[in-house]
């Protein structure tokens, strides 16, 4: 087992936001009723008056399906799963109340008073922690072996039948969100959007592709690909936005909340950093790879195809330009 941190905010560094964490935070339908069963299951088993699954952002902790319990996101310092998800095993403790650490615990020092709490964190299929199924009740106890066992069998279905799902809303190579499931996301949080709020939509194609692929070879192609898409997809966490492949050497970014004077800069921020990974290409003017950016803002009485094909239109004008470059409407 691995030992608690003194520090848990070094725990908090081991990992970023993913695209699964984003994806999961949104109402996914098959992964819900996935948590519901199993929170029904340990329930069940275990007697306890709470069990959930919670999933963790870098701040917040979140419940998903919980049973006997309907709380806000709690700030994630603030909550007994910022301990729990340290220990690879199963997370014990009996008593919260006789523990100094856990005083400044949302839950433990209001409503409902937990003070019996267990849980086990949940990983995705590529290791990322997502957060953990828990168990919690107003009254010390202990758990038996075989309650002990269920925590590990139902860890192993969830994380099984996120591997399913995972499989089908993430591109293999890139590992970010596949062209129908970014455009699932992007149309939900256009849905979500306020009424003026301002929205981004990014077309992102890598300059003269094919023939770095003709010149390089396709493995060469493939760790290409994923470098740019790691720029991508840390430009979308930065800003909170979806990013994805669309397809081939085209990937698409949603940008929202931001005043339009902060987007130029983003955008010229990914095509800098993307020249600055100094792959290098023969057949690129720049001796590197480098992208061409379309971008369209648009408020969400737009629909967000008419959004992206506007973005398509400055991507294409971005190539015309000479590529390396970046163009908005």
């Amino acid at each position: 087992m691995r030992a608690l941190s003194s520090n848990p905010d070094e725990f908090l560094r081991e990992r970023d936001d993913s695209p699964i964490v984003e994806w999961l935070l949104h109402d996914d339908q098959v992964m819900r009723e996935c948590f519901q069963h199993a929170t029904g299951i340990l329930k069940t088993v275990t007697g306890a008056q709470i069990t959930a699954v919670l999933l963790l952002d870098a701040e917040h902790q979140h419940y998903r399906a919980e049973a006997g319990l309907s709380v806000h996101p709690i700030p994630r310092r603030q909550s007994l799963s910022h301990y729990a998800v340290q220990s690879e095993a199963l997370f014990v403790v009996e008593d919260a109340t006789a523990d100094a650490r856990f005083a400044q615990c949302v839950l433990v020092r209001a409503a409902p008073f937990v003070r019996f709490y267990a849980a086990i964190r949940l990983r995705a299929p590529d290791g990322q922690l997502v957060g953990a199924l828990c168990a919690m009740d107003a009254a010390p106890r202990t758990l038996t072996d075989p309650e002990r066992d269920v925590f590990e069998h139902l860890r192993a279905i969830i994380e099984n039948d996120l591997k399913l799902r995972c499989a089908t809303a993430t591109d293999p190579v890139t590992r970010l969100f596949n062209r129908r499931f970014m455009l699932e996301s992007i149309r939900r949080k256009w849905r979500e959007a306020a009424p003026q709020e301002s929205l981004t939509a990014v077309m992102v194609d890598i300059d003269w592709f094919k023939q770095f692929n003709d010149t390089y070879g396709h493995p060469a192609g493939d760790v290409c690909l994923q470098r740019v898409a790691a720029v991508l997809q840390a430009i979308a966490d930065e800003h909170h936005g979806i990013a994805g492949r669309m397809g081939g050497e085209e990937f698409g970014l949603l940008l929202s909340g931001l005043p339009e004077h902060a987007i130029p800069p983003i955008l010229e921020q990914l095509r800098c950093s993307v020249a600055a990974l100094a792959i290098a290409h023969r057949h690129s003017h720049a001796g590197v790879v480098t992208v061409s950016v379309g971008a369209a803002l648009a408020l969400r009485s737009s629909s967000s195809q008419a959004a992206f094909a506007t973005a398509d239109l400055a991507l294409y004008r971005a190539k015309h330009a000479g590529r390396n470059a970046v163009a908005m409407y």
